[in-house]
């Protein structure tokens, strides 16, 4: 591949939702630029971009994957995201190194609810939207164009209109050279410019004229031109087309059918001759260790957004070059871990295809192999400037599971396997159940899990089950008792054990945690046995009170004790504060809290009646709701352990359309009647303190 000049770049980027095609989109552009001899078919599993075998077992992308090619002597770097937003962090961190977003929309089915999402998230690049699938079933455009201006822009216009539709979509009428642009379904020849059919021309006429108010609208200069004259030259009407996709007022919409080929060269030509090169965009915003804003001093500057790990060819890192020109074998320093790495080998990808290249220029997309330490979101730079390119924040994972080895010992296998994985999706997160000391990887939803467990057992030969985690309860005392004697007194010959204190104990506030007061005076016990007695009191609030879970939210206060010269220890003291404890609680009053969840969740409006029913059936508290463009969220308190299924359940209810998200608020009293099953199901029933 030739070196190319920032000014012939075009990185965009594929969004939508699942199912709208854009791995077929992205599979038809490597046909039309010849990069490959075969048009590639999702369904088939025969794509360049989707090569792992999870993306071939669930026919859709779980992955963003990124191919480069030349197109009339122009670089196109295409980065096809997953439309599931169980992987949307991919699609997220793509949006970051492309200039434009490309939305890519079923004519069969409209816009949906993640297609709404993304052009949302997307808000900021350059947007291109592409209605596809004109040759299925059902295939409307100007229906779903309608939707489309609804649903996400008013100023949304076409640019291209089919020519047929369902199996007589065979080509397009550019409306800004009013010419038909004829295909041969499925062929990889360009298409054919011939007059627009006299039974489309009054309605492309019509269009057109439409299309140039539009981009009039946008500039002075252009609309007096056009005020005069009733028209605009093709040349003044991509100008102006181009001016108007940059600040905004108009978005483009194009006619296509990625999986025959029909009306994709279209797409690469309007990316090509209205859309920005990475010159032509701000940068991203660089800021210092602390977050604030700072100016981009180094001569090089280069952002990590993906990291792919192959067992043969090691790890490869997928960067964006925001400032500079790289050439090989240079020393960048990386911020994030500060060290230095060697790029010695630069690469440009289609899929999994690799061709070396010597140089990336500035706004350029590359991949280097080998880095020893740099992971996704790390920023490299040329000498010892401290500056920072960060990726947009992750969300906090929304389901977890506990996974338990089908072969005993595997623990620490498991452990390397995930921890390689995160190298290439960080938003997996690996945590311990502190109450069955088992491993629990939480991550976006069912699938994502999945995918990782799967690629986990093919990758690295390790096999796991999974269970649903268990809710980290904790329990508390709803009222104070005083003077409770804790006793540890043992003869057996020889020394014996001995050791006696008094406690009150009282309720603190929520949050508020544990403390411990001393109050002994006259040297009822002598000081250097008195944090023992804490000791043995926190050993004992570990273990739980009644079902097993940690005690929170109590002050302890020994008052009194009774020691002897000879026999009285540490051991004997720490085992009497367990005692004093166990007995305390036992007079307390003793409750279990439940974590409560402050959960968002955003559906079609449609599904909203069901939605509610829901969140009242899992004794959820709403809070407030919104309703905008068709979508509600509404924003409830839940207790977590009604949320453990709800990302499939939530999905059941919504075809696959809603959305929520889970943070942790605060801890409440479990309801009384649940409290004898919660003790029931509790792993870790508590037990008394051994008199050894």
């Amino acid at each position: 591949m030739r070196p190319y000049a920032t000014a012939e770049i075009r990185n965009f980027a594929l969004i939508g939702q699942k199912g709208t095609g854009k791995t077929s989109l992205a599979e038809a552009m490597l046909f039309s630029a010849k990069v490959t001899t075969r048009l590639g078919r999702v369904e088939d599993g025969n794509t360049m971009l989707d090569f792992e075998p999870e993306e071939h077992k669930r026919v859709s992308s779980v992955q963003s994957s990124w191919a480069t090619f030349d197109w009339k002597k122009n670089k196109l770097n295409v980065l096809d995201t997953p439309g599931d937003p169980t992987f949307s962090v991919e699609m997220v961190n793509c949006l970051l190194a492309a200039e434009t977003a490309v939305i890519v929309v079923s004519a069969s089915d409209g816009v949906e609810q993640q297609t709404q999402r993304v052009f949302r998230r997307a808000e900021g690049k350059a947007r291109l939207i592409v209605i596809n699938k004109m040759g299925r079933e059902r295939a409307d455009f100007d229906k779903t164009l309608k939707d489309v201006k609804a649903k996400l822009i008013s100023s949304a216009a076409p640019v291209t209109l089919p020519i047929g539709s369902e199996a007589t979509f065979t080509g397009v009428v550019d409306l800004l050279d009013l010419k038909a642009h004829m295909y041969k379904p499925g062929e990889q020849s360009a298409p054919v410019v011939q007059d627009v059919p006299a039974d489309l021309k009054d309605e492309a006429t019509a269009a057109r004229t439409a299309l140039l108010e539009e981009i009039a609208g946008s500039d002075e200069k252009l609309m007096e031109k056009y005020l005069e004259t009733g028209t605009l030259s093709e040349s003044e009407a991509r100008d102006g087309l181009r001016k108007a996709i940059l600040n905004g007022s108009l978005c483009p919409v194009l006619a296509v059918d990625a999986v025959t080929n029909v009306g994709v060269a279209e797409v690469m030509d309007l990316l090509l001759s209205s859309y920005p090169n990475p010159s032509q965009m701000p940068a991203p915003q660089a800021v210092d260790a602390a977050g604030n804003p700072v100016e981009m001093n180094a001569d090089v500057v280069a952002i990590m957004f993906k990291t792919l790990v192959d067992q043969r060819s090691g790890k490869m890192s997928i960067f964006k070059m925001v400032k500079g020109n790289l050439e090989k074998d240079i020393n960048l320093e990386n911020v994030v871990k500060n060290g230095s790495e060697r790029l010695s080998t630069l690469m440009a990808l289609v899929g999994q295809k690799v061709e070396h290249i010597d140089r990336v220029p500035q706004g350029d997309i590359a991949a280097v192999a080998k880095l020893k330490a740099t992971d996704t979101g790390d920023t490299l730079v040329s000498g010892k400037n401290k500056i920072f390119i960060k990726l947009p924040p992750m969300p906090p994972p929304q389901i977890g599971y506990r996974l338990i080895p089908k072969n005993k010992g595997d623990d620490d296998k498991i452990s390397q396997a995930i921890h390689r994985l995160r190298e290439e999706d960080p938003s997996l997160a690996l945590s311990y159940d502190e109450l069955t000391k088992e491993m629990v990887i939480s991550g976006y939803g069912v699938a994502h899990i999945d995918v990782t467990l799967e690629k986990m057992t093919r990758k690295y030969g390790v096999q796991v089950d999974r269970a649903t985690p268990n809710v980290p309860y904790r329990e508390t005392i709803s009222k104070a008792v005083k003077n409770v004697e804790g006793k540890h007194k043992k003869q057996s010959g020889g020394r014996g054990q001995f050791g006696v204190c008094y406690i009150n104990m009282s309720p603190r506030k929520r949050g508020e945690g544990y403390k411990f007061v001393d109050s002994i005076f006259g040297g009822a016990i002598p000081r250097n046995f008195i944090p023992a007695v804490d000791k043995g009191v926190q050993e004992a609030l570990g273990r739980g009170g009644i079902a097993g879970y940690p005690v929170v939210d109590l002050e302890v206060e020994v008052i009194d004790g009774k020691y002897h010269d000879v026999d009285s220890s540490e051991l004997a003291f720490k085992i009497a504060g367990s005692k004093a404890f166990q007995a305390a609680a036992k007079a307390s009053g003793m409750i279990i809290l439940e974590p409560i969840m402050n959960v968002e969740v955003s559906v079609p409006e449609e599904n909203m009646g069901d939605v509610m029913g829901d969140i009242n059936g899992r004794r959820g508290r709403v809070l407030g709701m919104d309703t905008q463009d068709g979508i509600s969220t509404v924003k409830a308190m839940l207790p977590m352990a009604e949320m453990l299924n709800y990302a499939p359940d939530l999905k059941s209810m919504t075809q696959g359309r809603g959305v929520f998200t889970m943070v942790m608020s605060h801890y409440d009293p479990v309801p009384t009647h649940l409290m004898d099953k919660v003790i029931q199901n509790s792993p870790n029933k508590p037990h008394a303190e051994e008199e050894d």
